[in-house]
């Protein structure tokens, strides 16, 4: 399987990633006011990105070696977003290890934390409807592609919106 061996370089880079980010003490005890702390925040909601990310590329890897159309559009798109989505939570941890965090950088950090949050659920909704349109397709590829669009953006949705909540 031509796949293996890039899901396997990934799955090492996200497991050193995470293992650098236990090791550097960070100062993950820093609160706000109102007891909210940012960088322990940021630092569960990259490793359940990671995870999720993992988890669709070991699926996406999996169903590509299937024959129907359908399922391995599914694969693809699982494939393609699960590498997406582990840059993103790589990219999160690595900045997070890589600035100097003080008391005043906490409320500008929730701020854009949140913004940023709240244009990624929009932008789900939006992955979402692609989803549903592809979905419709009479092709089984396209159907597939749909349908895997449908489940990374719902867990997307998910994902953005619960932690923009939590970021209150």
């Amino acid at each position: 399987m031509k796949v293996a061996p890039l899901l396997f370089a990934v799955l090492l880079s996200v497991s050193a990633q995470a293992q650098r980010v236990d090791s550097i003490a960070l100062p993950y005890d820093l609160q706000m006011t109102d007891g909210y702390k940012p960088l322990l925040h940021q630092r569960n909601a990259n490793r359940v990105l990671g995870g999720w990310s993992v988890l669709s590329m070991g699926t996406g890897a999996f169903q590509l070696s299937s024959p129907n159309p359908f399922v391995k559009a599914m694969g693809l798109q699982n494939l393609i977003w699960g590498a997406v989505d582990g840059g993103l939570a790589l990219y999160g941890s690595h900045r997070l290890t890589t600035t100097t965090w003080g008391y005043k950088d906490l409320q500008k950090e929730r701020e854009n934390f949140r913004r940023i949050l709240l244009i990624n659920t929009f932008l789900d909704l939006g992955y979402l409807a692609l989803g549903f349109s592809l979905a419709k397709a009479a092709n089984p590829k396209w159907h597939g592609h749909g349908r895997g669009v449908i489940i990374q953006g719902g867990f997307l949705l998910l994902f953005d919106g619960i932690n923009y909540a939590l970021t209150f």
